[in-house]
């Protein structure tokens, strides 16, 4: 069962995913690789306290955030062979936060109309 712990661990896989694409396993050779890791964590580590304390308001914002994730995985495994099996973990990673995210408000709507 998909509860919203999932939300937490995906949204912290995906932090280190950056950190390992990026960083370690293909890192850029026009930019600096400091550079490129700042530009794709700090969108992330913005809201991460909010996502790992469970906010459900921090919670959205940061899947708002994942859609600008979620493209750029999908143009990196159509266009990059070499990074496609990292951009396609990171848009399960990402399917998988938005789906417990979207099972915890279904489940809190439910609550509200039994209630």
């Amino acid at each position: 069962m998909i509860t919203i712990g999932w939300c937490r661990w995906s949204y912290l896989a995906l932090i280190a995913l950056q950190v390992v694409w990026f960083g370690w396993l293909y890192p850029p050779t026009f930019w600096s690789t400091a550079m490129v890791l700042a530009i794709m964590l700090i969108p992330l580590l913005t809201v991460a306290i909010g996502v790992w304390r469970l906010n459900m308001r921090a919670m959205v914002v940061a899947g708002f955030i994942l859609l600008f994730y979620f493209s750029y995985a999908v143009a990196e495994a159509y266009a990059t062979p070499q990074v496609r099996t990292l951009a396609l973990t990171q848009i399960g990673l990402i399917s998988l936060y938005f789906w417990a995210l979207l099972s915890v408000r279904r489940a809190q709507r439910a609550q509200k109309t039994d209630s």
